[in-house]
């Protein structure tokens, strides 16, 4: 993204990031989170071959509800925008089915061969980015060298390794596919959820800005979602220990969870002291000029990214506590804060809003994680009753 900004006007990398915002939300609820159901499967029922085929019948449905949405918006998207709705489509597509894949990896505990797998796709997509400007202006193109860069290596990588540990076989039975469909979409729900309230604003900005704008709040976010994605690593990690203490010694589960948290709001502290002191100089290198003059949303989207962290981290110990229902219900308080804030104030304040937008929102999810955990540990248990357990 670093590079498209600065080869690319913001219009363009605006389109792209709303076709994202409109497609990513509807892929993991369709496609569903098959991947946690293919390897939780301990008694080895469910096969790669399901999981490939019912990517290709949810595949095939979200491609049905994205052109009866492309037909629908004809007058306002055209054939162009239509074309880079339907290129994400085809985007998500492959990667759903690089998904399986790399549940036959995680099941065989071969996490290597998928670390691998990214890093050669990464680097044939950032040669294609780099090598683009030279010979177009057209930023379609790197939707197109996305999707051969992920195919290749779907195809000729993930596929092979695959192979060798596990016999794949497209096949279909249709009590697994109920037992798919019955565990695999509530947690689709989940993960659409969370990232639909992190994408919701970019289509009131849309229609209330333009592209352009689209561009400077989806690329603040980027920021925010990489912020994500570390945290997502560190709790992962310690959510088993987590779900291990809550059952037998709860004390230590309030340790732990408060190292994490010490952690990890220390190193939030300091990127938002970096962020306030050289947040301008930052955009202006890795996006350009363009992007530098927002510095001051970009900071309070960093905050708003923070206080998103924060919940993230309650929220994987509401998880590790079995509340997943109690996690679900704060993600969609924090959706709801969010459609609400910016469907009442972009138009009047314009990015600001949006981005006071995501801060409120990160700020319930929190409030509402925090409020879960504090009963859970206070229904008849004093301190000295969770020493005891």
């Amino acid at each position: 993204m670093v590079l498209l900004t600065r080869n690319f006007e913001s219009v363009q990398v605006g389109r792209i990031l709303y076709a994202l915002a409109v497609v990513t939300p509807l892929s993991y609820l369709i496609n569903m989170e098959l991947r946690s159901v293919f390897v939780t499967d301990t008694q080895n029922r469910i096969k790669a071959g399901h999981c490939l085929v019912s990517r290709l019948v949810t595949n095939s449905i979200l491609l049905l509800v994205l052109l009866i949405l492309c037909g629908i918006q004809w007058n306002n998207w055209g054939l162009g925008k239509s074309a880079i709705i339907l290129l994400v489509w085809a985007v998500r597509g492959s990667e759903s089915w690089a998904d399986v894949y790399m549940g036959v990896f995680q099941k065989h505990e071969q996490m290597k061969r998928w670390a691998i797998s990214q890093a050669v796709k990464t680097v044939l997509v950032l040669l294609w980015v780099i090598i683009m400007p030279f010979w177009t202006d057209n930023i379609t193109w790197m939707l197109v060298g996305w999707l051969s860069a992920t195919v290749l290596v779907v195809w000729f990588y993930d596929r092979v390794r695959a192979g060798r540990m596990v016999p794949i076989r497209t096949h279909w039975e249709a009590k697994i596919g109920r037992q798919l469909v019955g565990r695999g979409f509530p947690l689709g729900v989940f993960v659409t959820l969370a990232i639909l309230n992190q994408q919701v604003a970019q289509y009131f900005i849309e229609h209330e800005l333009g592209y352009s704008a689209v561009a400077y709040y989806g690329v603040f976010m980027m920021y925010v979602s990489g912020m994500t994605t570390v945290q997502n690593g560190v709790n992962q990690a310690i959510l088993p220990r987590l779900a291990q203490y809550f059952g037998k010694n709860k004390l230590q589960f309030l340790k732990l969870l408060g190292v994490v948290l010490g952690v990890s709001v220390s190193a939030m502290l300091a990127g938002l002291a970096v962020v306030g002191w050289q947040g301008r100089a930052i955009l202006r290198i890795l996006n350009g000029e363009e992007y530098a003059e927002y510095a001051s949303l970009f900071f309070m989207m960093i905050c708003a990214g923070c206080l998103l962290l924060v919940g993230m981290i309650l929220g994987d110990a509401i998880i590790a506590c079995h509340r997943f229902k109690s996690r679900m219900v704060a993600v969609g308080l924090g959706l709801t804060v969010n459609v609400v804030v910016c469907w009442q104030y972009v138009g009047d304040y314009g990015l600001k809003g949006a981005v006071w937008a995501a801060m409120l929102s990160a700020i319930v999810t929190t409030l509402a994680c925090g409020v879960v955990l504090i009963s859970l540990f206070a229904r008849g248990k004093t301190l000295a009753d969770i020493r005891q357990t």
